[in-house]
């Protein structure tokens, strides 16, 4: 359908911008509409949709609408009406109550949930971190070291009440003032003792360590200070080594080092394990440095060391040092020292040294007081080995002590010329005659009547070239070459003691053998350990070795009286009463590139009573300088000294008897 007319057409239309009645366009229109702008319409006309409705009004004459805006310009504006209130609404307050509830609800949860962690699952992870906290750093408890005791029950070593001196850094209000106070009472230095423990401090360290093992007086000195002074200062028990005896049986009994526990010489360090014991351990709570009563602690109770008893007899030992001591002093010489052994046992009842030591101050004593000689000093025996060689010719049947030999004062062999102590014309002595006047020449005549296997064979099983086995620190087993490597002097020189070497303990021990019927058996200085219980568990020692028959060894001890009785060497070595049996010996001392002129090693060993043989008593001393360099001059004094105390002291009755008259042959008596 065509669409309804848009109504009748105006002719009134102004002639300004109307368009021609005709169809004729105006000029410059194309098909018929304006060139520019929307088709003018005429004032007050309406364009209407196809349903007759107004649209919009034409639009106005740009003058029209200038002269409108500028009349509106003047007019003042009229006043705004206010805006209309807003109306608050409020919303549901249930909702939020419900809403606020269940984030509290899930707050509430999420703790509990934490709490439960804590307290169910964590609870003993928190509680162990807590404890420990508080915990004090493990402290030790200190084991109490076992005494050193003399053959009955005398201490010659023990252990009394002593404290460490210790600080809590953390607990120190004020470093200077107490590092001043403490450091005068305890010999330190005053500005150390500070600068560490405000070191400490800042590193939060609760210990540290000012003084070790002072005694309970200086104790309570400390705790008397001011407590801004002694704030922080801490105890711990323990205890301090001292020896009662002071020097008595010092080189055998040794010491302790000055800051520790453990042994450094002597049985100290032989048997320190058995001495020192172990050391416990101890952790407890605390606050502020003081244990809490109801806290946690964990202690491991200590087990103390055992009781060691040994051989010595204190007094023999005391009078065994002070003979040895005064005749070093007397002969000038370097050093000396005395064994005294029991003869059928072992058993050392006194191992003294000069120059010796107070053990309570071994710090202060010089490196050669320090030693025990008898078992670490090497030193050609000389005479006193004469013995070894006779007795294996006797042994082996070579010789009996009746023998005749011709012996003149010097004699040569293997290009060497070996001499007498003193010239003599030529003798015709008995062997117990070469053994009663110390004859080197002779001696190497009763060698020679031997092979050189046979007489190192026999010194080998006396003890010569290996320990004594005492087990005491510093023990030598001395210095003898297999028979392969001995020159040709070597064979005739070991027959009367020189060209080896040995210790004063291994001289001992071959007396010994011969007092005790041929049988060898290692010297001991420990009898018996004794436990926490005060059991005693007795020390073992080696395998008695036969060395002679018992019949050699009677012959060899009758042979040896011949030296102290009148006309032998030892004379000097009698004791009124007993029958005494021995050997001196005057042996140079090798060095030099030889042996050094006019130094002299002096000893003297012998057996007491010689027909009940109880007691050996040895003795030497080095590099004599006064008086003599004989054996027979400055060790049986000694002897004589020593011996008769001891048998005094051990209740050894004389036996009555007296010494055989002896057949010495011809030595110019």
């Amino acid at each position: 359908m065509s669409p309804a007319p848009m109504g009748p057409a105006r002719t009134d239309r102004p002639t300004s911008g109307a368009r021609p009645a005709t169809g004729a366009r105006p000029a410059g229109a194309v098909g018929g509409r304006p060139t520019s702008g929307a088709r003018p319409r005429p004032v007050g006309s309406a364009r209407t949709s196809g349903y007759g409705e107004a649209r919009y009004r034409a639009p106005r004459p740009r003058a029209y609408d200038a002269a409108r805006r500028s009349e509106q310009a003047r007019r003042p504006a009229p006043p705004r009406r206010p805006a209309a209130p807003r109306t608050l609404t409020l919303g549901d307050g249930r909702r939020r109550l419900k809403a606020a509830l269940l984030v509290l609800a899930f707050i509430l949860s999420l703790f509990a949930g934490r709490l439960f962690q804590l307290q169910g699952v964590e609870a003993s992870q928190y509680a162990a971190q807590a404890v420990d906290k508080r915990m004090t750093n493990p402290r030790v408890l200190p084991a109490v070291r076992g005494e050193i005791l003399d053959r009955h029950g005398v201490a010659l070593a023990t252990s009394v009440e002593a404290y460490d001196v210790v600080a809590n850094p953390q607990n120190v209000e004020e470093p200077a003032v107490t590092a001043k106070a403490v450091a005068r009472l305890l010999d330190l230095d005053a500005a150390e003792v500070q600068a560490d423990i405000e070191e400490r401090k800042a590193k939060g360290s609760k210990y540290l360590r000012l003084k070790q093992r002072v005694t309970p007086e200086l104790r309570a000195t400390i705790r008397a200070l001011d407590p801004t002074e002694k704030a922080g200062i801490e105890f711990i028990k323990t205890s301090r080594r001292t020896y009662p005896a002071d020097s008595v049986a010092a080189n055998v009994v040794g010491y302790v080092e000055r800051d520790g526990d453990h042994g450094k010489a002597g049985l100290e360090l032989a048997m320190d394990s058995t001495l020192a014991g172990t050391d416990g351990k101890a952790e407890y709570e605390a606050a502020k440095g003081t244990q809490l009563p109801t806290g946690a602690a964990t202690i491991v109770q200590p087990v103390d060391g055992q009781d060691v008893v040994t051989t010595i007899d204190r007094d023999i030992q005391w009078v065994a040092q002070s003979s040895i001591a005064a005749k070093v002093k007397e002969a000038k010489a370097d050093w000396g020292s005395v064994v005294v052994m029991d003869a059928k046992t072992g058993e050392v009842y006194a191992m003294a040294t000069a120059p010796t030591f107070n053990p309570n101050t071994y710090y202060k004593a010089p490196a050669a007081a320090l030693g025990n000689y008898p078992v670490s000093a090497n030193y050609e025996p000389g005479s006193t080995a004469k013995v070894m060689t006779v007795a294996a010719a006797i042994q082996e049947g070579k010789v009996t002590p009746m023998t005749r030999l011709t012996v003149p004062d010097h004699i040569g062999r293997a290009g060497e010329v070996f001499h007498d102590d003193e010239p003599h014309p030529t003798w015709q002595p008995t062997v117990t005659g070469v053994l009663a006047k110390s004859s080197n020449v002779g001696t190497i005549q009763v060698a020679e009547r031997m092979s050189a296997g046979t007489l190192d064979r026999y010194l080998r099983k006396f003890g010569m070239g290996s320990k004594p086995g005492t087990g005491l620190p510093g023990e030598e087993n001395g210095l003898f070459p297999q028979v392969k490597d001995w020159s040709g002097s070597t064979r005739y020189t070991v027959a009367f003691g020189q060209g080896l070497a040995g210790t004063l303990l291994q001289q001992a021990s071959v007396y010994q053998t011969l007092a005790n019927g041929g049988v060898r058996v290692a010297p001991s200085v420990v009898k018996a350990t004794v436990g926490a219980d005060g059991a005693q568990s007795p020390a073992t020692n080696g395998k008695p070795t036969r060395v002679v028959s018992a019949a050699t060894a009677k012959q060899v001890m009758q042979m040896m009286e011949a030296v102290v009785l009148e006309g032998g060497t030892g004379i000097r070595a009698a004791i009124p009463g007993y029958r005494v049996a021995g050997k001196t010996g005057t042996a140079q001392i090798a060095g030099c590139g030889g042996y050094c002129a006019g130094k002299f090693q002096a000893s003297f060993v012998g057996v007491v009573p010689a027909d009940k043989p109880r007691l050996v008593v040895a003795v030497t001393l080095h590099y004599p300088k006064k008086v003599s360099h004989f054996g027979g001059v400055l060790g049986a004094p000694v002897f004589k000294e020593v011996a008769s105390f001891a048998l005094q002291t051990l209740g050894v009755p004389p036996t009555g008897a007296r010494s055989p008259k002896l057949n010495l042959g011809n030595v110019g008596r």
